[in-house]
């Protein structure tokens, strides 16, 4: 190092906020849905669960000092009730868009898909360690999935430039747009907990920058695991 040249300090790592140009993508799964009996007509479409009422209060209490330009939801019931109270508390509508919809789980839907996550079916392991949903029968393609969920958020990038938008999916869907906005082989990356919040910056010309993934401090740690 010559004389004149001084020392040069680590570049700090403090959130500065969104560069210019950016949208602020805040995924956010919906609270936890009613408990249901597989293959009932309530199966098809729960909403929430007392505890996911619960939960989605707490995340509005979260992100109330939180400027949010948008709220964007799932046309499925338990992603509609999540969002309401972050939209009513700023006056905002929830938009609802049908592609943002969990993967469809073909054989395994109506409930059949969580029987089989209840009891440990080897069946369902073998198909959740390949990392993708199209192996359970008669499931929606990976490929399919992931088109319609990253085209549709970076459809928000394109409308929302500068801004911040929540955007209430499900867990499957909000793997399938991080593997494709990441451009990950695996659809199913991530452990995606009920109110969540995946924080993804996009902006036009340059890679989707993953700025937090699965916070869930409003509910619990992370890190440190539900209380006792």
């Amino acid at each position: 190092m010559s004389e004149t040249q001084g020392a040069v300090p680590q570049p700090q790592l403090t959130y500065q906020g969104p560069m210019s140009g950016t949208t602020e993508v805040l995924l956010i799964r919906h609270g936890r849905s009613a408990d249901v009996v597989p293959g009932t007509p309530e199966s098809h479409d729960p909403g929430l669960h007392e505890v996911g009422r619960a939960q989605a209060q707490a995340l509005a209490r979260r992100l109330a000092s939180k400027r949010i330009d948008a709220v964007y939801a799932s046309h499925l019931a338990r992603a509609v009730e999540t969002a309401r109270p972050l939209a009513d508390a700023r006056g905002l509508s929830v938009t609802v868009v049908e592609d943002l919809q969990e993967v469809l789980l073909g054989d395994w839907g109506e409930g059949e898909f969580r029987r089989r996550a209840a009891i440990g079916d080897p069946e369902f392991l073998a198909a959740m360690a390949t990392g993708r949903w199209d192996a359970i029968p008669g499931a929606e393609r990976d490929e399919d999935l992931r088109a319609r969920v990253t085209t549709t958020v970076l459809g928000f990038r394109a409308a929302h430039i500068d801004q911040t938008v929540a955007v209430v999916s499900h867990g499957g869907a909000i793997n399938a747009c991080l593997a494709g906005l990441l451009e990950i082989d695996r659809s199913h990356i991530a452990a995606i907990e009920n109110t969540s919040i995946t924080t993804v910056h996009l902006r036009e010309g340059a890679p989707a920058r993953l700025i937090t993934m699965n916070d869930c401090n409003h509910i619990y740690d992370p890190v440190l695991g539900p209380l006792a």
